[in-house]
Order: C-alpha cells, then sequence, then structure tokens
C-alpha cells in the first residue's frame, strides 16, 4: 500500500516534554492516530460494496480534478442494522494547498453486528477534518456523548512559515447523513517565536450532551474553552478563542 507522509506539525509530532509543565486533562473520549497501513477487522466486505472498483483494500476515485487512494478505517454503529464506515482518501496532488478527503459511507446490514451481506444507503466523499500535502484526517475518534446521534472526530493541519496549527472537526452521523456541528483549534506552535512556550494543545474533556463542549488547553497557558449549540445545532464559542491561528 503506498505510504503518505504527514507533512504538518500538530500535536502528535510534538515531545511529551514539551507540556511537562501542565498536566493534562482527560480526554472525553479515545482519539487515535490514523493508520493508513492498518485494514480494521470486518471492514473488507464493506469496503468493496462502498468502492466496487476496490483492488483488496485500497481504492482509486477520481473526485473533481483529482485522484484519491481510499482505504478503510473504521465501523461506527448507528444501529442495529446499520453502520457507518469511515474511510480515508490520499491525494496524488503533493502541493501545500492539496488536501485529502475522509469518506463516510452508511451501510445496511442483518441485524446484530456489522456482517455480509451490506447494503448501501448513503456515500459522502468529503466529511470532517484533511491535511496539507493531499493527507487525509491524522487522527480520528468517535463518541456518544456529545450528541443524539454518534459524532465522528477528525483532525489534521498544516504548517506555514513556521507556524504549525491543528484543528478538529465534529461530524453528527444523523440518519439522513453525516452533518458537521463543531470547527476546533487544537494545536498551535510557532517556531520562529523567541518564546519559550509558544505552543499550545488542546483537547475536549467535557461535554453536556445536546447543549455544551468544553475544550481544555495546555503548553503556554492552560485554559478552558467552552462551546455552546446553537438553534441550528452547530457548537460555537462565544467570542474569540485564545488559540492563534496561523
Amino acid at each position: 500500500m503506498k505510504s503518505f507522509v504527514i507533512a504538518c506539525g500538530l500535536a502528535a509530532l510534538v515531545p511529551a516534554a514539551a507540556f511537562a509543565h501542565s498536566a493534562p486533562k482527560s480526554s472525553l473520549f479515545e482519539i487515535s492516530d490514523v493508520d493508513r497501513d492498518a485494514v480494521p477487522a470486518g471492514t473488507p466486505a464493506a469496503f468493496y460494496v462502498a468502492f466496487p472498483n476496490a483492488d483488496r483494500n485500497e481504492a482509486a476515485r477520481q473526485v473533481g480534478e483529482d485522484s484519491f487512494s481510499f482505504v478503510p478505517l473504521a465501523f461506527i454503529p448507528l444501529s442495529d442494522t446499520r453502520v457507518a464506515l469511515v474511510s480515508t482518501g490520499a491525494n496524488d496532488c503533493t502541493g501545500q494547498a492539496c488536501s485529502g478527503l475522509n469518506a463516510v459511507h452508511y451501510l445496511d446490514h442483518p441485524a446484530g453486528e456489522p456482517r455480509y451481506p451490506f447494503t448501501l444507503s448513503g456515500e459522502w466523499l468529503d466529511v470532517g477534518a484533511a491535511g496539507v500535502v493531499g493527507n487525509p484526517a491524522q487522527r480520528w475518534g468517535w463518541t456518544q456523548a456529545i450528541a443524539d446521534a454518534p459524532v465522528l472526530y477528525t483532525e489534521a493541519g498544516g504548517t506555514w512559515q513556521g507556524r504549525s496549527c491543528g484543528y478538529a472537526v465534529l461530524t453528527e452521523l444523523k440518519e439522513a447523513g453525516p452533518v458537521e456541528i463543531a470547527r476546533i483549534p487544537v494545536y498551535f506552535s510557532d517556531a520562529s517565536s523567541d518564546e519559550a512556550a509558544a505552543e499550545v494543545e488542546g483537547t475536549i474533556t467535557a461535554a453536556e450532551k445536546g447543549r455544551s463542549l468544553t475544550v481544555s488547553y495546555r503548553g503556554s497557558g492552560a485554559f478552558d474553552e467552552t462551546y455552546r449549540r446553537g438553534p441550528d445545532g452547530v457548537f460555537r464559542l462565544q467570542g474569540e478563542s485564545r488559540v492563534p491561528a496561523c
């Protein structure tokens, strides 16, 4: 399988010692690195339904003018008979302005654990956060603690003129399809700064389901920011974030 180098300065690439002076709070849910070389158990049969032209566990797909190489990432259960298959697509273009894609397919299956036969019931090829130089999401997770439907977490970012920024997108996997409900800065570092601690890292540490979520930051300062859900279903921070932008 073709490997793609993530060229961005995200938190996963920063030594733990950089944040040793501020103890991290526990994450609300598990977040893992995206491993495009791993094939999650049970996904191949579903992946072939989502991408009929798949060669083993990799599929080429033309989206607009760009070609992407998709591989399966995970199942997220939506009901006893429906599952969301999450896949990541790396772009053949490796320019700084080129980004990858994350795909979500809704698949129906017999009651119980996800199993063959699968029937495709929905396809979305541009979901969540994607990185630069052709890369899809770098980190991911999911939770049922934020909204009524399962919420997919995707994280990505990049580096521009010595400044590295990372952001996360929360996508609620509603019955009718994925809906973006939050966009959150989760990392900042400025290699050009003379300050001793010019970097911050954020983690979602708490949520009041359907109402609010809290992001806790550490690094150059320890602080919390709370996002509240509006009438349109989107979680927004009131005012400006204390996290610098690239």
